[in-house]
């Protein structure tokens, strides 16, 4: 199963819980009233509110990455999500911290471009800073994502440095379940020409 049919699955699967609890919530008011229909109205706002929020991070995610690949046609592009580290190297290296949340998860990507990699937040026209590629200076690490540590892409070069959650596949990294996308990651960013 693909990434396509795995999505359509996905979205079949929702549209069908929504619609089987809505028609619970349905039968639940005509026969009991509105006081015993509280708890499913609560669930479907928290699962709305959860499939909403995911949907726009994941579209957020890939918009940013996109963006970078027409910014830097050829470049290797590596989607990722911020993390708690990446806001103090970002003030570092003397960049903007706008859009860059406290504790991590906004949308990001790093492009390689020669013999360094650049730092782009947002969809904005050019990169907030950029890292040398140094020998041994991309490797995985442990780094602060939401409430807790997570494996990270951290690449250094003695002076800047950048710390980012890999985010090739979108809802996996938001969970912090990005293990095979950070290994993935060093690979490419160490092995681009």
């Amino acid at each position: 199963m693909n990434a396509r049919s795995r999505r359509w699955l996905y979205t079949a699967v929702l549209v069908l819980f929504f619609a089987l609890s809505a028609v619970r919530l349905a039968r639940t008011i005509q026969r009991d009233g509105v006081e015993d229909a509280t708890l499913w109205i609560a669930l479907l706002v928290v699962a709305l509110v959860v499939v909403v929020t995911l949907a726009v991070v994941v579209r957020r995610a890939g918009a940013v990455a996109g963006h970078v690949a027409r910014q830097r046609p050829g470049a290797v592009v590596v989607p990722a999500f911020t993390t708690s580290e990446t806001l103090d190297e970002a003030r570092a290296a003397g960049a903007s911290t706008r859009g860059i949340a406290p504790m991590g998860g906004s949308p990001a990507a790093l492009a390689v471009v020669g013999d360094r990699v650049e730092v782009w937040v947002r969809r904005e026209p050019g990169p907030r800073w950029a890292v040398r590629r140094a020998p041994g200076g991309t490797t995985q690490v442990g780094a602060v994502y939401g409430t807790r540590e997570t494996p990270a892409l951290r690449v250094a070069d003695g002076g800047a440095t950048v710390t980012v959650v890999p985010a090739y596949h979108p809802l996996r990294a938001a969970g912090g379940l990005a293990r095979d996308d950070v290994a993935h990651a060093v690979r490419e960013v160490s092995l681009a020409p």
